[in-house]
């Protein structure tokens, strides 16, 4: 077996990622951080590092596998923490088999998609995203849950059972897991295969490319997220809430509409976000996250509420308050210490879309703007319900 010459040794490799915190502090703070903040860049950086591993070193077309992708800790791009994300790269000319057990969680999707998610310039605009989703729920079921699919760019010859269409686009299919009683709702199991190849190891110079390409596409990844949210910044304005087309654009989930806008209070102020909800709607959801758009720690703080999760006024309207004090109320969403950052709401499969107001109001003077008789949360309550909260993300299928 011949070695190949002149690939990068590990000290290369190791030389090339030296400099990527140092360059995503620089534009992040470029007036000068924190030793907190150094440290929380340097962690998300290395984290997004082990996911790049996954997404972009290991996976492999020939031997696909649904590999980890957006979660608690790789936290980018704005989690909805009531999602598993997973991801696998496909050749849309091979046949592939997607197999496993459907489980009791909302809804399941798998979306063909035609750029490399795990690309820095995934969503440069040039060219409109490939929007194709299938659900598992579409699927015969056995008795046990069990399923099966084909998915090729055509149906193979003798093939009666499940299949879906392969655009020929298709690079990567991302599959959406959403729970929203992370305690009790039972994650599918999926597992893919490649029918009509049977596979070759990656080649030393594959490998030795794919590792090259981290340290780019960490700075790449995090420098998009960070610039996403200074275009809503820019474009929604501060402590206001807009629906988005941002990330329809960016090859969002084409039947669920997006809200986004910027929190910026102080520590004496709140945000109180306010809603009809929609006459029908499959699932809805509310997040806050920090300026790199990573979604706040939800699994030690309630940085996020869904439809199963949040308390509904009498008058039938979902009412939140956003906030670094805890105000005592049911539906508080825990921003953390970061100055500033996002706000995202989504309506998946609303039969309307009713939008959102939000107004700011000193924290002391919260329960003057909300229902009289709005549920009080001592602290040992807040206790009890974190511990439930901390329990049920960790029972999450994300690995």
């Amino acid at each position: 077996m011949s070695t190949p010459q002149n690939l990068p040794s590990w000290a290369d490799q190791m030389q090339a990622l030296a400099g990527v915190g140092d360059n995503l502090i620089a534009k992040w703070r470029p007036d000068g951080a924190t030793e907190a903040e150094i440290q929380d860049m340097n962690k998300l950086a290395l984290s997004i590092l082990a996911c790049g591993y996954l997404g972009r070193v290991y996976t492999d077309a020939r031997r696909p596998v649904f590999m980890p992708l957006w979660n608690y800790a790789f936290n980018q791009g704005g989690p909805d923490p009531d999602y598993v994300y997973s991801n696998a790269e496909i050749d849309a000319g091979g046949v592939y088999r997607i197999s496993g057990y459907r489980g009791t969680s909302r809804f399941v999707e798998i979306t063909q998609q035609a750029y490399d998610i795990l690309s820095p310039s995934m969503m440069d605009g040039t060219s409109a995203p490939l929007q194709i989703t299938n659900e598992l729920d579409d699927l015969q079921l056995d008795d046990d849950g069990a399923f099966s699919v084909l998915l090729s760019a055509e149906r193979p010859a003798g093939h009666d059972g499940d299949w879906w269409e392969l655009d020929p686009r298709a690079r990567r299919l991302l599959m959406r897991r959403c729970s929203c009683d992370w305690n009790h709702e039972i994650d599918a199991r999926v597992a893919i295969e490649r029918v009509d190849d049977g596979g070759a190891d990656m080649s030393p110079e594959e490998i030795a490319r794919r590792f090259s390409d981290m340290a780019a596409w960490i700075e790449g990844m995090i420098e998009f997220d960070m610039r996403l949210v200074r275009y809503y910044r820019q474009h929604h304005g501060v402590n206001t809430f807009l629906r988005s087309t941002k990330i329809d654009e960016m090859g969002g989930l084409p039947k669920q509409a997006y809200y986004d806008g910027i929190h910026e209070i102080a520590d004496t102020e709140a945000l109180i976000l306010e809603t009809d909800l929609p006459k029908e709607c499959r699932y809805w959801q509310a997040l806050v996250a920090d300026d790199r758009f990573c979604t706040v720690d939800w699994v030690n703080r309630q940085s996020s509420l869904n439809d199963t999760q949040a308390h509904i006024d009498r008058d039938g309207r979902f009412r939140a308050v956003i906030s670094r004090l805890d105000p005592g109320v049911p539906n508080w969403l825990d921003k953390a210490d970061y100055p500033w950052g996002m706000i995202q709401m989504r309506w998946n499969r609303a039969s309307d879309y009713p939008d959102p107001t939000i107004k700011k109001v000193p924290v002391a003077e919260v329960r003057a703007h909300l229902p009289a008789d709005t549920p009080i949360v001592t602290a040992e309550e807040r206790r009890e319900r974190l511990r439930i909260r901390r329990e049920g993300a960790q029972l999450r299928r994300i690995w």
